[in-house]
């Protein structure tokens, strides 16, 4: 790496890796939408099916990318007005095919959009409402704010009320999990950016967005670590499914809490979110191999489940969106809040994170998915997808806080 600065090299991995490969292999121009069914390298397209929480989330990359290259944070050969062409086809194939009038979205869409049989899933309802709004944020239509408007309330009407729909890994019922209380305060993040790219004057939804992240940081412990599931049953805390941690799903969480804070003016708690990305750091760290675990804590008494078999057999491994969750989180802190320890954190995930992930071969992205010492596996994450989101949003988010000096 040299001298490079995290900005640099960001934007030469979105500019001659990410992007790329993308937009070579992930747009459908005869249907609309986009592949994502790629083997983990990338060197195989295994299926045509196109998962809806992968569809919102293509597009929302397409819309950040278009607004970088305007500001030219991006190469001039990304021109945006061919990004965002390719994010409104991409949002209509999402409106003809997958949302219903009452904001559930289809799981899944054969190749030329026809609904295969499964379940509903809060997390991809998520992803389409907010790829629909930063579409919007790009272009100030207010088109899609209705349809915006109710899949985030209809999801958030769901956690509220417990026991969401929540695969490919549901929890058993009961069960209050982290990550349905994050997606909400992400989409609702998005939503409030959204109506503000139409209306500059105002804030709607705020209340909402102070509420979804009240109870998002509600998950935070003394420690600093944040409980990835609440177990109603008293009789059952000594189980897996209530003991273990997630330490990169805490770390993605905090850095949307510190940005809705910012947005909503309300910074009374940023000390305690702040200090508990270097705790989140140390709890996830591999002293041996490097890397952070995907889950910690994983000991206890078996509670059953698709959920704790995934916690128990994948603890170790080593996952892409981890660590670049991770690095722009440890970079916000040190950045925008001035963080000494989170600035040597970062320091480390970066350096693990570019010496681990990116492929290397000719037109390979990365290889997302590794064992504990790092090596591939051919293996599948929640969904059987190779998801560009979380490698471009941070590589992108990291780029950005470098351009605004760490302001808001």
């Amino acid at each position: 790496m040299g001298s490079e600065q995290p900005e640099q090299i960001a934007r030469r991995q979105l500019e001659d890796v990410i992007l790329p490969f993308w937009l070579a292999n992930g747009i459908d121009t005869e249907h609309g939408g986009f592949f994502t069914c790629f083997d983990n390298r990338g060197r195989r397209r295994l299926s045509t099916n196109k998962f809806t929480w992968s569809q919102g989330r293509f597009v929302w990359l397409l819309a950040r990318a278009a607004r970088l290259a305007d500001r030219d944070l991006l190469s001039r050969r990304f021109d945006s007005a061919t990004l965002v062409r390719h994010a409104e086809r991409g949002a209509s194939f999402l409106l003809d095919h997958a949302v219903r009038p009452d904001g559930q979205c289809a799981y899944v869409l054969d190749e030329e959009g026809g609904p295969l049989p499964t379940e509903r899933s809060i997390f991809a309802d998520a992803f389409v409402a907010m790829g629909l709004a930063e579409l919007t944020r790009y272009t100030g239509s207010p088109e899609y704010l209705p349809t915006i408007d109710v899949i985030v309330q209809r999801i958030a009407d769901d956690v509220e009320a417990g026991d969401p729909p929540t695969p490919p890994y549901p929890l058993p019922p009961g069960c209050s999990g982290f990550g349905a209380r994050m997606i909400v305060l992400n989409a609702r993040l998005d939503q409030v950016r959204a109506h503000q790219a139409v209306s500059a004057d105002a804030l709607p939804y705020a209340d909402e967005l102070r509420a979804a992240r009240r109870a998002m940081v509600a998950h935070r412990e003394e420690s600093g670590l944040f409980t990835e599931t609440f177990v109603a049953d008293p009789g059952m805390r000594d189980t897996v499914l209530a003991r273990h941690r997630t330490p990169g799903h805490a770390l993605e969480g905090i850095w949307m809490a510190l940005e809705a804070g910012e947005l909503l003016g309300e910074t009374g708690d940023h000390g305690d979110l702040v200090a508990s990305v270097s705790a989140l750091c140390e709890a996830g760290w591999d002293d041996e191999h490097g890397g952070l675990f995907r889950y910690v804590g994983v000991s206890g008494r078996p509670y059953g489940g698709p959920y704790e078999d995934l916690v128990r057999r994948t603890w170790s491994t080593k996952l892409w969106w981890v660590h670049t969750e991770a690095a722009y989180t440890t970079r916000l802190a040190a950045v925008r809040y001035g963080d000494r320890e989170a600035a040597g954190w970062f320091d480390r995930i970066w350096d693990y994170t570019l010496g681990t992930f990116p492929g290397g071969a000719d037109g390979e992205e990365w290889v997302q998915i590794r064992d504990r010492a790092g090596a591939p596996l051919d293996e599948v994450v929640a969904l059987p997808v190779k998801d560009p989101y979380h490698i471009s949003r941070n590589l992108m988010q990291i780029l950005e806080l470098g351009a605004q000096g760490g302001r808001p």
